[in-house]
């Protein structure tokens, strides 16, 4: 289970990631990410938010209900978040620009006052 200084962490960590988006180098056909996203997304794959038995396929259902998710529930969307991008050049730049990470986030502020 994370807390809420994780939580605090990673929403830091996501509002510096999503800073450097213009930062992108998209030159060479495919994204070079700044050290900062690429920094962000690895805290992804590691205590307290890996999820060693993931399943990507859950991450639709998750999101569509994110009231209702676990504390697993989240560590199994924030895994497939970093893994997503070996899938889909430019997905992790999708994650950050979109609503994912604020919903996950204010979700998991939410389990940690519970």
């Amino acid at each position: 289970m994370f807390s809420k200084s994780d939580v605090e962490k990673l929403e830091k960590d996501y509002r510096q990631a999503k800073e450097a988006l213009p930062d992108i180098d998209n030159s060479g056909g495919y994204p070079k990410y700044p050290e900062v996203i690429s920094k962000f997304m690895k805290v992804l794959c590691a205590p307290p938010w890996l999820k060693i038995d993931y399943d990507p396929r859950e991450v639709k259902k998750i999101m569509s209900n994110i009231d209702n998710a676990s504390p697993d529930n989240l560590c199994n969307v924030l895994t497939n978040a970093n893994r997503i991008e070996r899938f889909g050049d430019g997905q992790w730049a999708v994650l950050l620009e979109g609503d994912f990470f604020p919903l996950v986030i204010s979700r998991a502020y939410a389990l940690t006052k519970t």
